[in-house]
Order: C-alpha cells, then structure tokens, then sequence
C-alpha cells in the first residue's frame, strides 16, 4: 500500500533500485514490464539505475514489448544519471503533492473509506457538542441502541414491552417520541422552543425539526431572527440521552423518574452546556432562548 507513496527523484542513481523503486511514471519496472523484464533488458534484479546508463547516454537494448517501448520514449527526456550528480532522495507523495516528509493525515485522509454524506449528520455531529450526548445519538439514528425489540431479535429471552408504559413493544421509535412518558417531555420542550408543535411519530420527523432554521427570537426584537439551530440540536440531544438513561434505569436498577424530574434533569444539562460554551459564537444567544 505504501508503494504508490513513496517515489525516487533519481540524480545520480547510485542509490535507486532499477526495478523496485518507483522512479518513474509507471511506477515498479518489475511489475510494468513483468517477470521477464531483467532478462530482456539484461539488468539484473539488483541493478541500480546508474548502471542503466553511462556518460554516452542509457544502455539498454532495443524494446521488445510496448511497455519496454513507453519506458525508452519516456527515458529520452530524463537526466541521465550521472556520478558528478547530487545522491538520490526519496518522497512521500500523497495525491501528487510532497509532505516533505511521511504524513499519517495526509496518507490517511487520501486512503480512508469514503461514502456520501448522511443528511443526520448535523443533526449528531457539531462543534460544542457534549461526546455522551452525541455517541448516544449517533447510535440511535442508527438504530443501533439494544432497545427489548432489538434484544429479542438477537435470541435474548426478555419481554418487549416499553418499561415506561408496559403496553407497546419498546422500539426506538415509541420508546423516545411515542410513549406517553416521552411526549410528555418533548411537550415541555415545545413549549419553551417552538408552541403549539406536534408531537414526533417517526424519527424522521425528529431529525427533520433539528435541522430547521429554529424558533424565532424573543420579543422585544423589532423582527424576529432565527435562533442558531445548535439549541434545537443540543436540546434534542440531551433529552433522548436522559430518556435512555431513565430506560436502563427502570430494566437495571429501581426504576425510573417521574417525568418532572426528568425535565429538569434536561433543563440542567443543558444549562451546564451553554454556560460551559458561552464564549463560543454559536452559543452566546441561547441560553435567552431556553429559559424565556
């Protein structure tokens, strides 16, 4: 893997490997012009390129192959590597540009698996976020979070029932919007963000509100001005944090919360979160925004 990195800027090739070193556009000669390239061009395997050629020009004989035929055009316009010259020096290419040196960032970001960007990802991903909150959304959007339906998907005998209500199956999406003990709290959000608004049905009527412009700021500005969708997306956050937590309380441990406990969990935490950020731009105004 590191081969199409590394590349050799021949002078006087004493010190450059003839067949392994990619000194050339076409990379490994060994591998460009194959197996029997050392015989043709009567250069053994661990000739350095400096005894390819001499004061009177490259000592090679005529090509017998298309390839041996793009490697001698290609030599006619090269330096011949001669013993007056500077030595050899090797460099790190990444995407034709020299890191002077290796780069991990470099060669990683050029590497690394790529696909196309998920429409979630500000919704779980922005600058100030709190790591807990964020991982745990992560994994939610994901699906990924071992909710009772999911556990018993994977062999585990457990009742499926949501241990908030013990009515529904606990899935992902009754457990953090539906349930009456979930709505209850994004009730108490919608009433200090955005009044009025309809309770979540699906998860992607929750992403979708996180990626609104965000409420209106409060009166008495002369024209309302949409508040930085960072409190939507940290508000969103933190509550369905609190209701997993409150969830493995009430499977693990003694139970859980009542519901105005629960909020005001929430209303600290997020609190705690601004004022930890107030210097950072994008959560100077919000902390006016949540406790109006």
């Amino acid at each position: 893997m590191a081969e199409q990195f590394i590349n050799c800027t021949i002078r006087n090739g004493k010190a450059a490997s003839f067949w392994f070193d990619s000194w050339t556009p076409f990379g490994q000669l060994l591998k460009f012009l194959g197996s029997s390239g050392p015989r043709d061009l009567n250069l053994a395997l661990q000739a350095k390129v400096s005894d390819a050629a001499n004061a009177a020009g490259w000592r090679l004989p005529s090509p017998r192959s298309e390839n041996a035929l793009k490697l001698h055009i290609h030599l006619t316009t090269r330096q011949l590597p001669l013993p007056h010259l500077e030595e050899d020096s090797y460099h790190w290419i990444v995407d034709s540009i020299d890191c002077s040196g290796f780069s991990s960032l470099q060669t990683w970001e050029f590497l690394r698996p790529r696909s196309r960007k998920k429409r979630w990802t500000s919704s779980v991903w922005y600058k100030g976020a709190v790591p807990r909150h964020a991982f745990n959304m992560w994994l939610a959007t994901q699906n990924r979070l071992p909710t009772k339906v999911r556990l018993a998907a994977w062999g585990l005998n457990v009742q499926q029932t949501c241990g908030f209500c013990n009515q529904f199956l606990e899935t992902r999406e009754h457990l953090f919007l539906v349930c009456d003990y979930s709505a209850s709290l994004w009730s108490r959000i919608f009433a200090r963000l955005q009044p009025h608004h309809q309770l979540f049905l699906t998860w992607g009527e929750l992403l979708s509100w996180t990626r609104q412009a965000s409420a209106p700021a409060p009166a008495p500005a002369p024209a309302p001005a949409p508040a930085p969708p960072t409190l939507w997306i940290l508000v969103t956050q933190v509550t369905i944090y609190n209701i997993w937590r409150q969830r493995n309380s009430a499977l693990h441990l003694n139970g859980f919360t009542n519901t105005e406990v629960t909020f005001k969990t929430i209303d600290r935490e997020v609190r705690n979160t601004i004022s930890a950020r107030r210097h950072k731009k994008t959560f100077s105004s919000l902390m006016s925004l949540w406790i109006r």
